[in-house]
């Protein structure tokens, strides 16, 4: 049975050790083993896990949290007196997962997926230009043992599905798998830009092979309906494979009897799977995917965010997104060109800090593809940035229109309130 606390009254006792409730109260805390912790923050719709194993070695961490989590991920660490971690495992590239690398300093190993390193040099992963320091000493293209602590830890290259650099992190004798973001909360998945929709049945059910049937699983996040200290069981991994290989055979017939996404949206083909839309990915947004996945054809092209990059680092955002639309209008068969880039970049440009910057780049986003699938998310984001530069009039202009288009997303509609709050002075 684990143990949770949200907000601490008092203070957490780990290991013998007694960790001041400042650092403890920005994670949600859930106590695995003796030794081993999880430590989850609020994305909003979902959270996000990492772990963290100390003992007479010292420390090791699997995944660092975003850059804008990491200054409360070092506190928290700090805290424990330990020093810096003597290892870092990162289960993928993504910045939720290794935003707080660097903090650490030169001192840890970090261990990865052998993609890793040429991942955070590619795509919008550019823009985050991310430190030496924050890049893997060690990588693997199969599977690694670790004895640490008194402990077997085992790695292993799941990748494939959510991503194309995804490990798996098993302390043993602990019985805790870290399965990274192949299993979300078993709810439904994101798919990156290098995943696969049709590896995760695969995925999941090599999971099965890998793993004791008395393991607890980690995920990379939780929905929001799941809990902060959701654990994941080996049962639960059939039923969830089974879930993936029967909507791609819903939705393959029903594009076979030639029934667009509109159709099959108003007619509910995926009601039958609600239960699992407890994240940011809804029952419409996994029919999408699905759809994509079947007639969409995998991309060959160049990669756009090269030009990209190269025209913000010399010229500012603005050239960047004026090159954008130069070549979408100009080469759109020699670049891979898609919705999410733009708002991509602008994403990993608000993490960062660079607010004015991720903004350009987000209304371009926006004013290019006015009714696209996140264009909700990108308004969301706009107003967010708006509201970091003390822009309170324009913060809401964006927010309404995210609820225009979607006027379900409860980010959009708590950000309006709060903003509303700070114009009346209440």
């Amino acid at each position: 049975m684990s143990v949770t606390k949200r907000y601490f009254l008092g203070s957490l006792l780990f290991l013998g050790l007694v960790i001041p409730t400042s650092a403890a109260v920005y994670f949600q805390v859930t106590l695995l083993a003796p030794d081993l912790l999880m430590l989850s923050t609020d994305q909003g719709s979902y959270c996000n896990n990492s772990l963290l194993f100390s003992g007479v070695e010292g420390m090791l961490l699997v995944d660092t949290h975003s850059g804008s989590d990491g200054d409360a991920l070092k506190e928290f660490v700090d805290s424990l007196g330990f020093g810096a971690p003597r290892y870092i495992i990162n289960t993928h590239r993504h910045e939720e997962h290794i935003g707080g690398n660097a903090l650490f300093g030169p001192d840890p190993i970090i261990i990865a997926h052998h993609l890793f390193p040429d991942k955070l040099r590619s795509g919008t992963f550019l823009f985050s230009e991310y430190p030496s320091i924050a890049f893997p000493d060690i990588t693997l293209a199969d599977s690694l043992e670790l004895f640490f602590n008194g402990e077997l830890i085992r790695l292993v290259n799941i990748s494939g599905s959510h991503d194309d650099n995804e490990i798996m992190v098993h302390f043993t004798s602990r019985g805790i798998a870290h399965i990274s973001s192949v299993v979300n909360g078993f709810n439904f998945p994101s798919i990156d830009k290098d995943g696969d929709l049709f590896q995760f049945e695969p995925q999941v059910r090599r999971l099965m092979q890998l793993l004791p049937q008395d393991v607890r699983l980690v995920s990379g996040h939780n929905g929001r309906g799941n809990g902060f200290e959701f654990l994941g069981s080996w049962d639960q991994l059939a039923p969830y494979a089974e879930m993936m290989k029967t909507t791609v055979e819903i939705v393959r017939q029903e594009l076979a009897e030639g029934r667009t996404l509109e159709e099959m949206q108003n007619a509910g083909v995926l009601n039958g799977f609600k239960q699992y839309a407890g994240s940011y990915v809804g029952t419409d947004d996994w029919l999408l995917y699905l759809v994509d996945a079947l007639t969409v054809p995998g991309a060959t092209s160049e990669d756009i965010c090269i030009p990209l990059f190269e025209a913000w680092k010399q010229e500012g955002a603005q050239a960047a997104v004026d090159c954008y639309r130069r070549l979408v209008d100009e080469q759109e068969e020699k670049y891979d060109f898609h919705e999410t880039t733009l708002l991509s970049i602008g994403a990993k440009l608000y993490t960062r800090g660079l607010y004015a910057d991720a903004i350009v780049f987000l209304l371009g986003c926006a004013e290019r593809y006015p009714e696209g699938d996140y264009t909700y998310y990108t308004h969301y984001l706009i107003a967010r940035g708006f509201q970091k530069l003390d822009r309170l009039e324009e913060a809401v202009t964006q927010c309404r229109e995210s609820l225009r288009l979607k006027p379900e997303f409860e980010d959009a509609a708590g950000l309006l309130k709060e903003l509303s709050a700070v114009e009346t002075g209440q």
